[in-house]
Parts: C-alpha cells; sequence; structure tokens
C-alpha cells in the first residue's frame, strides 16, 4: 500500500469525519496509518489514543517525532518501507519507500526484473519496478536499509509492504517473469526473504511487521509459518474492501477470522487495517473492529487501525466511536450461535458480529 504517486504534491486536508473522543479508546490495540502526504497534519492529533502508528519515512523531515512520541511515551512507530520495488524518482529520495531505484539500476540492475522484452516489470497500475526479492544480495541490503533508516529515524519497527503470496500479486504485473513465472515460485521467493531478513532485523532490535497479501481461500498454514518467521503479521482491507459498502461476510469472513485465531493462537501479533472512507463509513468502522475483537488477545499484542488514506477520503481524520470505542478486557473466549453469528463479552459490554447480514452491535 504505497503512499500515492502525487506524495510531493501538498494538498489541502479535508475536514474530519464523525470525530468523537468522548469515549476512551484502547490503548492495547488501536493504532493509525499516515502513508499520504496529505495526512501529515493528522499525524499529531488524538495524543494517548493510539498504541502504533505506520510512517512514511519521508515524514520524519515534516514532523517532530520526538515531540510525538514525548506526547505518547508507550506508543510504538513503525516506518514504511516496500519490499518488492520502488518508485522511479530522479533523483532518489533522501528517505526513499523502498530501496532506491536509481541506486539500484546503477549498481544492482540483475535485480530489477524483466519481461521478455527485457523492460522492467511493473506492479500496481505501474507505479512501482519490480525487484527480485528472492535474491540474498538483494534481500540483505534490504534488511541494511531498513534497519538504517528506521535507526536513524527513531523508529521502533519496519512494516513492510507487499509479502504478498503469487496468487495475489502476479496479475498486477505488467509482464511476466521468466525467474519467477508461477505463482508458487514468487511464493517462494517471498518466503526465503522473511527467512533471511527477520532476523536481521530482529538482531539489530527493530520490530518487523509484513503486510501480506493472499486470496481468501489460499493456504492459511504458509501465512502462520510466514507470521513466525517476522513475529507480527499485518492484514490490509480486514474483513472488507476499500469501499464503504464491501464487507466480507459468510465462508469469506470465516476465513478471514481462521487465519486471525490461527495467528493469534501461535502467540503472534496480529495487525488489521481495512480502508475506505466517507461520512457513511461508520457501519464499516464498527463491523471490521467488532470482528477484530473477537480474537484479539492483549497478552499477544497486535492491533487494529481504521484508515482513509489512499483514496478519495485521504486527509481527513478517521478517528471515529464506532472503531475507537474501548470495552475493557474481555470475559471469555468468543462463542458462535447461531452459526455465522458470533459474540464476546468484556467488562464493560459486547460485540455480536453477524457475518451472515454483515451486521455488528456493540452492547
Amino acid at each position: 500500500m504505497p503512499d500515492s504517486a502525487d506524495v510531493r504534491a501538498a494538498r489541502d486536508a479535508g475536514p474530519a469525519i464523525g470525530r468523537d473522543d468522548t469515549r476512551a479508546a484502547s490503548t492495547n490495540s488501536l493504532g493509525q496509518l499516515y502513508l499520504d502526504w496529505d495526512e501529515r497534519s493528522l499525524i499529531t492529533q488524538h495524543a494517548g489514543a493510539y498504541s502504533w502508528e505506520v510512517l512514511q519515512s519521508y515524514m520524519r523531515d515534516h514532523i517532530d517525532l520526538a515531540q510525538l512520541k514525548a506526547n505518547n511515551p508507550n506508543m510504538r512507530l513503525f516506518m514504511y518501507f516496500e519490499t518488492a520495488g520502488a518508485y522511479d524518482e530522479t533523483p532518489d529520495a533522501t528517505w526513499p519507500s523502498g530501496m532506491p531505484y536509481q541506486w539500484v539500476k546503477a549498481n544492482h540492475p540483475d535485480w530489477i526484473l524483466k519481461d521478455g522484452a527485457g523492460k522492467d516489470i511493473t506492479f500496481w497500475n505501474g507505479s512501482l519496478h519490480l525487484y527480485d526479492v528472492g535474491n540474498p544480495a538483494y534481500q540483505d541490503e534490504w534488511a541494511k536499509r531498513a534497519v538504517d533508516y528506521a535507526r536513524s529515524g527513531g523508529f521502533h519497527g519496519v512494516f513492510g509492504d507487499d509479502v504478498n503470496m503469487g496468487e495475489s500479486f502476479l496479475t498486477s504485473w505488467s509482464g511476466t517473469s521468466s525467474k519467477y513465472a508461477s505463482n508458487i515460485a514468487w511464493t517462494r521467493a517471498v518466503e526465503s526473504f522473511l527467512e533471511r531478513v527477520s532476523p536481521k532485523l530482529k538482531s539489530a532490535g527493530i520490530t518487523f511487521m509484513p503486510n501480506v497479501a493472499s486470496l481468501y481461500d489460499s493456504d492459511r498454514a504458509t501465512q502462520v509459518r510466514w507470521a513466525k518467521l517476522a513475529g507480527a503479521y499485518a492484514r490490509e482491507h480486514y474483513q472488507s474492501w476499500s469501499a464503504d459498502t464491501e464487507l466480507l461476510g459468510g465462508a469469506m469472513w470465516a476465513w478471514m477470522a481462521s487465519l486471525h485465531r490461527d495467528i493469534v493462537a501461535a502467540g503472534i501479533p496480529f495487525y488489521a487495517f481495512p480502508h475506505g472512507g466517507g461520512a457513511q463509513a461508520t457501519d464499516k468502522m464498527r463491523y471490521t473492529r467488532a470482528s477484530f475483537l473477537l480474537w484479539h488477545e492483549s497478552s499477544v499484542g497486535g492491533g487494529f487501525a481504521y484508515s482513509t488514506g489512499g483514496g478519495p477520503q485521504t486527509g481527513r481524520d478517521p478517528y471515529n466511536s464506532a472503531w475507537t470505542f474501548d470495552l475493557g478486557a474481555p470475559k471469555g473466549a468468543a462463542v458462535e450461535q447461531p452459526k455465522g453469528v458470533w459474540t464476546r463479552s468484556f467488562a464493560q459490554g459486547k460485540v455480536v458480529v453477524d457475518s451472515n447480514t454483515k451486521k455488528a452491535t456493540i452492547r
């Protein structure tokens, strides 16, 4: 989920939507992702509300990170760093969002994957140039830069974007790579990336949070293994797609819930961040957060963020009582009764999620 192509052009931030600070947010799980230029003004808001934030590395030049941490000493800051590619910036940005393209092109052109005609393969509508994530030398340089950039900026961890299984990624490429011509070949390359990179970040004291994409009926065991390798797992579009009304239900919701349960059961922090904005998004906010709370265990860690970044609502504050409510500690495990309807009780109320009708209530 890289920042948009016009991040270097400032635009006026829009008005806040549905803001309600009257109920305390849980510092155990709430967080936020600020990945677009438009969102800089939002980063320092709601001091004490968020226990973690993900920021673009370049934002260190626009935000007083020391003051941000002083306002909330318990908050963990993660630096965004793309794993699979980079923008073609000339010259390379001082704090790039991934391995700098011009430097790679000049020093390691073999790390840039080509199609049959010898052209760079790009992904996500041609925005980023694809790198060879299975190359050990690339993996070592990525880890070195991630650690150096995170340390120099005062970040606690690194958020690695596009740690994707092959079946959810190859269809976005502009061409075919002879080295990674199949979904499984790319999936294995990504796993080798995690195997080599994760220990390097861990030994440097840097938390690694990979943002994993897969099809909703894909192998959960592989993703649990990846979560164990990295020590954390992030899931974009949690129980939803980007539009306000695109919620998962039925078998798709159940698959995502099972993945969440499996990773938490393995003792690995699970981070969820649905996104999509608008004043009518409160049902989505409530549904996705309530779904998250069914399986979240504060003793394991992890967190939830509802983000409006990357779309027409970019620059608007997504803080809203529909997803920032705090019900206190859970009083037991989630219970299914009847089929597809899950309930979990907490010290100050309970959540009820009906995956059949895609509705959630807080009682």
